[in-house]
């Protein structure tokens, strides 16, 4: 009998074990899903991988929010954009979405990200990377300053692993970049 009840123990436990166990998780496929912005090079093109576009954000990159001009009193500065979480009537993406995209336009480099009024610089899913022109009809930055201003939203705008809101490429004012799922 105590044979019996050690094997019952150890067969209930092993089942236990199973249905406690947590089922396997599936990495999405960002390297065939990952759409670029209109004369943008594919994901092909550039040779990246689904473990170049899963990467985790860079830590200790500090990124002042857009660039700070003169006013009128040489001596004073102030800023041409000013960043922020949420945007109205949009929901957050998915936070690896988002990071997708920024590894995308962090591997361009020094790419010029081109916006005339709005353009769409990377879709993954829902998840939505628009560049946008500030103050002027046109803007350009490389799209690693693109991906730097979107990294502001990825650190700051993160709300239980969704990201939405709005900054200035790094270093320049005139192209804000928004994040938000569609």
């Amino acid at each position: 009998m105590v044979g019996f009840t050690k094997s019952a123990v150890t067969v209930l436990a092993l089942v236990g074990a199973t249905i406690a166990a947590p089922a396997p998780t599936t990495e999405v496929d960002y390297a065939s899903i990952l759409i670029p912005g209109p004369g943008l090079p594919s994901v092909k093109e550039l040779g990246l991988t689904n473990a170049d576009l899963n990467k985790p954000l860079p830590s200790g990159v500090e990124l002042t929010p857009g660039l700070e001009e003169r006013s009128a009193d040489p001596k004073e500065l102030f800023k041409r954009y000013e960043p922020f979480c949420g945007i109205s009537g949009r929901g957050g993406c998915q936070e690896g979405d988002a990071r997708a995209c920024f590894n995308y336009l962090l591997k361009l480099d020094r790419t010029d990200c081109q916006v005339s009024g709005v353009i769409r610089m990377c879709v993954v899913g829902k998840c939505q990377w628009y560049g946008r022109s500030f103050g002027k009809g046109f803007a350009s930055s490389w799209c690693r300053d693109v991906a730097h201003g979107g990294n502001w939203v990825l650190n700051n705008c993160n709300r239980n692993g969704r990201v939405s809101g709005s900054n200035a490429a790094g270093g320049n004012g005139n192209l804000v970049v928004d994040i938000f799922e569609e």
